[in-house]
């Protein structure tokens, strides 16, 4: 697979299915440094068709205790435009390394969200994940299902989502792609292209060495909505730091 070839596959899959993800949200990427630290901070806003906005922040603490198995936990700060910046939940996600063939890695991811007091119910969210990389690009895809959980037991459909990202080397320490997100709606009925949520855009990627045996990590992206049920546009940002 080319580098091309994988960046239309992308791109057709946005045209055929953005996510409903928080504003803060990123694309998973599988985790493979055992014994690591990581701290991350997201960032994010997004604008819908009806004039409102949203944005929000994140900050995790996350470690690799086995070479197979990755714990973040995380906060989260959302808020509507005009209104003042409120506490969303927190979250506990882990990754479950499902092993290698080839150039391609999988992991199974299961996160549970406890949104903040007042919201009825609470929130997991499990699905695979892949990333394959080519001889000059990086692919990642997840596939997720999202269920909401109320203490009376009268439960949500299940929601079908993605993530999706490409990135090829730009310069030392840079690389450039494509992020994508999308949300199908309930699984067992999933909702009209037009009802659906489908976001595509261009993302930047870099990385830079600490002076304290650490490394930093950044990405930043700018995504469209292809189609009217999705947010106009939206902008994410990410900067951690391992060691």
């Amino acid at each position: 697979m080319t580098a091309k070839a994988a960046l239309a596959a992308l791109m057709l899959a946005g045209a055929a299915s953005t996510a409903s993800a928080d504003p803060y949200s990123y694309v998973l990427v599988p985790y493979i440094d055992p014994g690591k630290l990581e701290m991350r901070a997201s960032w994010g806003m997004q604008d819908e068709r009806d004039g409102s906005s949203a944005n929000g922040q994140a900050l995790a603490i996350g470690y690799s205790p086995t070479s197979w198995w990755y714990t973040e936990f995380w906060v989260a700060q959302e808020r509507q435009r005009g209104d003042p910046l409120e506490y969303d939940g927190w979250y506990w996600s882990n990754q479950l390394r499902l092993g290698s063939s080839g150039r391609s890695d999988f992991a199974l991811y299961a996160s549970y969200w406890k949104p903040r007091p007042g919201t009825d119910g609470w929130n997991w969210t499990i699905g695979p994940m892949w990333q394959y990389a080519g001889d000059h690009f990086d692919l990642n895809l997840n596939v997720l299902l999202s269920r909401w959980v109320h203490p009376s037991f009268r439960q949500r459909p299940t929601d079908l989502s993605y993530q999706a990202q490409i990135k090829t080397l730009l310069a030392p320490g840079w690389e450039w792609g494509a992020q994508l997100y999308g949300d199908l709606g309930a699984l067992s009925n999933p909702d009209g292209f037009h009802d659906q949520e489908h976001q595509l855009g261009p993302a930047i990627f870099g990385h830079r060495a600490s002076g304290f045996g650490g490394v930093w990590r950044w990405d930043a992206a700018l995504l469209l909505g292809l189609n009217t049920a999705s947010p106009r546009a939206a902008l994410r940002a990410e900067l951690g730091y391992q060691f």
